[in-house]
C-alpha cells in the first residue's frame, strides 16, 4: 500500500494568509495536488495535515476527495505535521509513502509514476524529485543591512539541486527517521534530509520547473498561468 501524507498547515503569516486556501482558477490550490492523487492508481490514500481551526474545511474536502481517508491537526513545524501524518498513515500499514507540500498544485501523474519506478529500480530508501539551478549561487558571509550580504564564494551550480515534493520514501524508514529527530530536537527543512542525516540513501530525479512553491503573491499568478496552459482546467 502506497500513502500520501499532505502537509499543508502553514498560517502564512508572512503571505498574508494560508496559501493552501488561496483560489486560483475557481479552486483552492489545495485541491490540485489532491485532484491528480484522487485519479493516481499509484496512491491508495491521503492523509491531509492541516492547522487546527481548519480541521471542518479538511472535512469538506474530505467529502469530495474519496481517498483523503483522515484529517488530522499539524504541528509548530512543517516537520511535526509530517510526523503526525505519518502517525495516522501508520494505521493503514503502507509500505511506501509520498510527502508533498499542499502548496505545491502543479504536479503530475508522470512524476507519481518517475517516483515509484526509481524507489523500485534504485533499491534506496527514498527518492526525490529536483531541478539544477539556473542562475549563479553564492554563499552569503556576514551581514550587513538589512537583505544585504558579503559574498564568500561562489558554489558550483553543476553539483547543486533544487529539491522538490513530492518525495516518495519507505514508510518505516521515513517514521524511524522522523522519531530520532523529534528525540533529537533535529529540525530539516525537507523529508530527505531527515533520511540523509540517520544514514539512507536518497535518489534525485528530474523535477519540473514548473512545479513551484507558492512562497509570495507573485507566485500565484505564474500558477494561474500554468493552470491555463498545461493543467487540469
Amino acid at each position: 500500500m502506497r500513502v500520501a501524507v499532505v502537509p499543508a498547515a502553514g498560517l502564512g503569516k508572512r503571505f498574508g494568509g494560508k496559501k493552501q486556501f488561496f483560489t486560483v482558477m475557481g479552486k483552492k490550490l489545495l485541491e490540485y495536488p489532491l485532484l491528480v492523487m484522487e485519479k493516481s492508481e499509484l496512491v491508495d490514500g491521503v492523509i491531509l495535515v492541516l492547522p487546527a481551526q481548519d480541521l471542518e474545511t479538511g472535512r469538506e474536502l474530505q467529502s469530495r476527495f474519496r481517498k483523503v481517508v483522515k484529517v488530522v491537526e499539524g504541528g509548530k513545524e512543517r516537520q511535526h505535521s509530517v510526523y503526525r501524518g505519518l502517525l495516522a498513515a501508520k494505521e493503514l500499514s503502507p509500505q511506501e509513502v509520498f510527502i508533498h507540500d499542499g502548496v505545491r498544485p502543479l504536479i503530475t501523474p508522470a512524476l507519481l509514476n518517475d517516483l515509484v519506478v526509481a524507489l523500485s529500480d534504485y533499491q534506496v530508501e527514498g527518492v526525490i524529485p529536483a531541478v539544477k539551478p539556473k542562475e549563479t549561487v553564492k554563499e552569503a558571509g556576514a551581514p550587513l543591512e538589512p537583505g544585504d550580504f558579503m559574498v564568500n564564494r561562489t558554489l558550483n551550480r553543476d553539483k547543486l539541486l533544487l529539491a522538490q515534493t513530492p518525495q516518495l520514501f519507505r514508510f518505516d524508514v521515513l517514521l524511524e527517521c522522523h522519531r530520532k529527530a523529534l528525540e533529537e530536537e533535529f529540525i530539516a527543512t525537507d523529508d530527505s534530509a531527515l533520511i540523509e542525516r540517520y544514514g539512507y540513501q536518497t535518489v534525485a530525479i528530474p523535477g519540473d520547473y514548473r512545479n513551484i512553491k507558492v512562497t509570495t503573491p507573485e507566485d500565484l499568478k505564474i500558477i494561474e498561468l500554468f493552470l491555463k496552459e498545461f493543467y487540469l482546467v
